[in-house]
């Protein structure tokens, strides 16, 4: 049985000045580690055991003024 998580990712792009964050929702790990290979920049994904705790960080980030999509 496949272990699912929640995932969020920060991306970070030299060229711009701040990261935005990407919702993932449920993924396997072997398909986040797929999500972090970036060709330029970096994507860091943050991973979540519960939607209660996924949830809440989408909600701290929006209330931080920080771009998700």
């Amino acid at each position: 049985m496949k272990t699912l998580k929640f995932y969020i990712g920060e991306r970070n792009n030299p060229q711009l000045s701040s990261p935005y964050y990407k919702m993932y929702g449920q993924l396997t790990i072997k398909e986040a580690k797929k999500k972090e290979d970036c060709v330029y920049g970096s994507m860091d994904l943050t991973s979540y055991d519960s939607e209660e705790s996924y949830n809440k960080a989408i909600k701290e980030l929006n209330e931080k003024g920080c771009r998700i999509s």
